[in-house]
């Protein structure tokens, strides 16, 4: 029986097969042919099948794998789809609050991800090259901060801060201030998680 994530996953495929594939080319130039269209996610190369929505990874070993594909589902085809003409990133960060408004203060605190930050406490140096293995760009204001690219020319900001003896590690995530240009509101999360996987893969792979 599939779970209600593969469900949403599968809407998402068939809401984007309904929508005017020619105006998603149009709007972000995108590399394609009669069956794929081609674009990045996290600087990773993928393919997405014109007649079944299915993604096909592109890049080589090494590189990060969804075990089951539903973040990148999610936001992807709500970047390519959900936009009216193209947006552009403003180039200023803003958190999840001030993005969703009285709606979004009430989730603020959950961007705290305090599992997630365990795994990377002891470990900023080799966070440090997974965000650089994602082509983030250093930003300061963080133990470890950086600017990720997304899609195009949209963003996420990347911040870590090492525990001490009152306070665990903290993770917090900040997105352009046109990022509702982009996607919904609610696939902002599906952003996060795939970030959040991609780091602790690659985190992963350096070696202490």
């Amino acid at each position: 029986m599939a779970s209600n994530y593969e469900k949403m996953a599968a809407g998402a495929r068939a809401y984007f097969l309904q929508k005017d594939q020619a105006a998603m080319i149009a709007r972000w130039d995108l590399e394609h042919d009669a069956d794929r269209l081609y674009v990045r996610y996290f600087g990773e190369r993928m393919a997405v099948d014109r007649h079944t929505g299915a993604l096909i990874p592109l890049e080589g070993a090494g590189v990060y794998r969804s075990p089951d594909g539903v973040n990148e589902t999610m936001a992807l085809f709500d970047l390519l789809a959900y936009p009216e003409g193209r947006p552009r990133a403003a180039g200023r960060w803003a958190s999840i609050s001030a993005l969703g408004g009285i709606i979004g203060a009430g989730h603020d605190r959950t961007l705290s991800h305090e599992a997630t930050a365990a795994k990377f406490s002891g470990r900023t140096d080799a966070l440090r090259a997974a965000c650089e293995q994602l082509g983030g760009v250093p930003l300061g204001k963080s133990d470890v901060g950086y600017a990720i690219p997304v899609f195009m020319d949209f963003g996420i900001w990347f911040q870590f801060w090492e525990g001490d003896d009152e306070f665990p590690a903290n993770i917090k995530y900040l997105f352009d201030e046109n990022a509702l240009q982009f996607m919904h509101y609610e696939t902002l999360w599906y952003v996060m998680n795939s970030l959040a996987d991609r780091l602790e893969y690659y985190c992963g792979r350096v070696k202490a």
